[in-house]
């Protein structure tokens, strides 16, 4: 869509700039949560600009809490750079390891700027310096943030290092960027949109006045996606078309077939377009029809998708017993089908619901089935997720015994993971998790046993 292709080429020409004019010390990309994930892949591409000459580190902690993040990113910059070390190899570049004095930095902005310092002699030609990427999830206090990262830009001893933030959460990095004048660069990555009403409106705009589709007995066979049947000139050789058993044999829908696809694709498209306009009735009534279909169309995995996403439109219409509702009612027909995925994600819909109403026992039994039917259907990374939230939410029901059990359970399904996967998910924290609980049960042995088992985890 151009409503997205646009602020990426933006993004590509301010980065590119900054890539080239070294005197640049901030890029500051300001981006929405929908544009976020996009914004930071390219950020971090520009480390492979033929311009550039410096390594690119890149930290998404959360500006929040006591600590504001500075120490997991204090270890992340350590562990980074000890990644590129292997990384540059291929070409040629030698980067040289943390000597002692970076084995144990102060876990603070200090420390962070510390540990940076002493990187810059460890570069080898051609890498004259150092770009950090700031992506902070949360930034908790914007004025707070834009001080320590101010002292840090105008620290004498970080003079080779540069920095791009990306901010998906407020405005916190303006006033940094009008204080720095020309040494700074200011790029809007954001979804136009006009453009995006205009995107959506060319698929599923009709869906919104367009009656139900009646579909004549006489109808044609086509291709779903195809343009609406015209009349083709005889063929000789033209084969027999199939009939509705023989499709439902080969697994699709007559009805589909037949044109109820492109129905499905005007309301769902209808139903986005009328929830990015505010017209939440329209999404609703939308994206009811379009479940609606699904049933009709005896495609039940689609019904349920459909259904659980009407559930997201009903929340976002301030209708949350009818959400929830919609919520039940997909995990009843995911139940009934035996798609153990789908309930998985339904009943973490539920224990959402929960857990915002705040009955953190209640959500710790949705996040819990979500675990099981996860584990059943093999997806071991949500699995992990489900086991850890639904500890924590036992845990906060003051449920210590059920809380651990949902924590070791999460880290058994990590123990046959690769080691490459498992520091992808969230098993790190549930060994930090347990090692807590063991300290406030005075097993000390065992809560540095935990402690190691997460660092080992993070490592990969």
């Amino acid at each position: 869509m151009e409503s997205i292709a646009a602020p990426l080429r933006r993004l590509q020409e301010e980065g590119s700039w900054f890539a080239r004019a070294h005197e640049l010390r901030l890029l500051r990309v300001r981006t929405d949560a929908s544009m976020r994930g996009a914004v930071i892949e390219q950020v971090m591409a520009l480390e492979h600009h033929a311009d550039n000459r410096a390594l690119f580190y890149r930290f998404d902690d959360p500006f929040a809490g006591g600590d504001r993040g500075w120490p997991a990113r204090v270890q992340r910059l350590a562990d980074q750079h000890a990644q590129k070390i292997d990384s540059v190899v291929p070409a040629g570049i030698v980067v040289q390891p943390l000597g002692r004095a970076g084995a144990s930095p102060q876990p603070t902005a200090a420390g962070f700027s510390a540990l940076l310092f002493q990187i810059g002699p460890l570069l080898g030609a051609p890498l004259t310096g150092v770009v950090v990427v700031l992506a902070p999830a949360q930034i908790e206090d914007g004025a707070l943030f834009q001080q320590e990262l101010s002292a840090l830009i105008a620290a004498p001893q970080l003079a080779h290092v540069r920095w791009i933030v990306v901010e998906a959460d407020g405005d916190a990095g303006r006033d940094l960027v009008q204080a720095l004048g020309p040494r700074a660069l200011d790029c809007d990555c954001l979804v136009d949109e006009a453009q995006q009403q205009k995107d959506l409106a060319a698929g599923g705009a009709a869906a919104v006045s367009d009656p139900p589709v009646v579909l004549p007995v006489e109808l044609g066979w086509r291709a779903p996606g195809a343009m609406p049947d015209v009349a083709a000139p005889p063929r000789r050789d033209r084969g027999r078309l199939p009939t509705d058993d023989e499709l439902r044999a080969a697994g699709l829908s007559p009805r589909f077939v037949k044109g109820g696809g492109e129905q499905l694709k005007k309301l769902v498209l209808g139903a986005a377009l009328a929830m990015r306009q505010s017209r939440h009735p329209d999404a609703v009534t939308l994206q009811a029809r379009a479940a609606a279909l699904c049933a009709e169309m005896e495609m039940p995995r689609e019904q349920i998708l459909n259904v659980t996403i009407l559930g997201g439109y009903l929340l976002a219409a301030a209708q949350r017993p009818h959400a929830r509702e919609a919520y039940t009612k997909a995990r009843d027909l995911a139940a009934a089908g035996g798609f153990d995925d789908l309930i998985a994600q339904t009943e973490l819909a539920l224990g959402m619901l929960d857990a915002v109403d705040r009955l953190p026992a209640e959500a710790a039994r949705h996040y819990a089935a979500a675990g099981q039917h996860a584990e059943k259907a093999d997806i071991a990374p949500l699995a992990i997720e489900c086991w850890r939230m639904a500890g924590q939410l036992a845990l906060e029901a003051r449920l210590e015994t059920g809380a651990v059990d949902c924590w070791k359970r999460a880290l058994a399904l990590a123990e046959p993971l690769q080691p490459d996967l498992a520091k992808l998910t969230s098993a790190a924290e549930v060994a930090r998790a347990l090692a807590a609980v063991c300290r406030k049960r005075g097993l000390f042995a065992q809560a540095e046993s935990m402690d190691r088992h997460s660092v080992q985890i993070e490592a990969g």
